[in-house]
């Protein structure tokens, strides 16, 4: 909805068609006829509309240095969200690596396992086999 708005900006009254709301447009208005009239009090001889160009020319000025930064902040960012999702690929990579690393070790402590019986129960088996040609040596003695 289009609002027209009635300010005064160095003394001339002014209406202004917009979608803004009243509050901001009138306090857009203030800072500008503060502004012109700092400029005016500094010079007596600047003429309201060149006051008014300076103004514009300042406001321009910021205008460019935002969005100047504006851009950069927008192009560090998406360094940033591209650093992230490398970091992402990175951890998931890692994560899976570990993943697997730990199937690997489970599956081999089960094997030692496996061996270590195994060898427990050769031992066993030569010491059985030892007692038993002891024990029948000491019969035939």
């Amino acid at each position: 909805m289009v609002n027209k708005v009635r300010v005064n900006i160095a003394g001339a009254p002014y209406a202004i068609a917009t979608t803004d709301s009243e509050k901001y447009i009138t306090s857009l208005a203030k800072k500008l006829d503060e502004d012109i009239a700092k400029l005016l009090d500094g010079n007596e001889n600047l003429s309201v509309t060149k006051a008014a160009v300076f103004c514009a020319m300042d406001y321009l000025d910021e205008y460019k240095k935002s969005t100047g930064s504006a851009e950069n902040m927008r192009s560090q960012i998406q360094s940033y969200i591209a650093d992230a999702a490398h970091a992402k690929l990175a951890e998931d990579k890692a994560k899976t690596e570990n993943e697997t690393l730990r199937r690997e070790n489970a599956a081999l402590r089960e094997q030692l396992a496996r061996l270590k019986a195994k060898q427990n129960r050769e031992k066993a088996a030569q010491t059985e086999q030892e007692q038993e040609k002891q024990r029948e040596q000491n019969v035939e003695d």
